[in-house]
């Protein structure tokens, strides 16, 4: 049982080091990429997850659609989008985060830029107050964008204050399988 633990962890590391390595030479970049919604994007090579924020979803498909939209125009004018491991925010970088896997449901988790401004895409979607701060993910980087928008009723924040609020408090929690063994600096 020892040794064939032993070939089934060691095939395990192999597949998701290939896995990192792939995905950090993964850079995808368009001046039109499709918007799923406030933190997913379609690009002609793959699909993105924006890492460290959270839009809302289905549960909440007013704001979704507002939020997809404030996106939409956002690379209109600010050139599209270049997402990449490169590009990791480092604010993203201020407090623990728990360990992301480099793709989720079909998407990579990447850091993204508008290419006009250099702007994060992150960033810009809290400070605008279409996503909230992901902490888990983020380690607080945009914590504090997160509470101006709220307080200043931007975005989505002046939409359905509750609804975001509510989001933002689910997305302050610890998900399940993220523990101490899984958080890094």
């Amino acid at each position: 049982m020892g040794a064939t633990f032993l070939i089934v962890a060691t095939y395990a590391i192999s597949q998701n080091k290939q896995s990192l390595v792939e995905v950090s030479k993964t850079r995808l970049s368009s001046p039109s990429p499709g918007i799923i919604d406030g933190d997913t994007i379609d690009f002609p090579n793959g699909r993105v997850r924006v890492v460290g924020i959270d839009a809302p979803d289905d549960d909440l498909p007013q704001l979704k659609a507002i939020s997809s939209e404030a996106l939409r125009g956002l690379a209109l004018r600010d050139g599209g989008m270049d997402c990449s491991v490169s590009m990791f925010d480092y604010a993203l970088r201020r407090e623990k985060q728990c360990r992301t896997d480099p793709k989720s449901y079909g998407r990579l988790n990447l850091a993204c830029r508008f290419p006009a401004n250099k702007a994060s895409v992150g960033a810009t979607m809290v400070a605008q107050g279409y996503a909230v701060d992901y902490r888990i993910f983020s380690g607080g980087a945009y914590v504090e964008l997160m509470q101006k928008a709220a307080a200043q009723r931007a975005g989505l924040w002046g939409v359905d204050y509750e609804g975001m609020r509510q989001l933002a408090v689910r997305r302050a929690q610890v998900p399940q399988g993220c523990s101490t063994g899984t958080i890094k600096k």
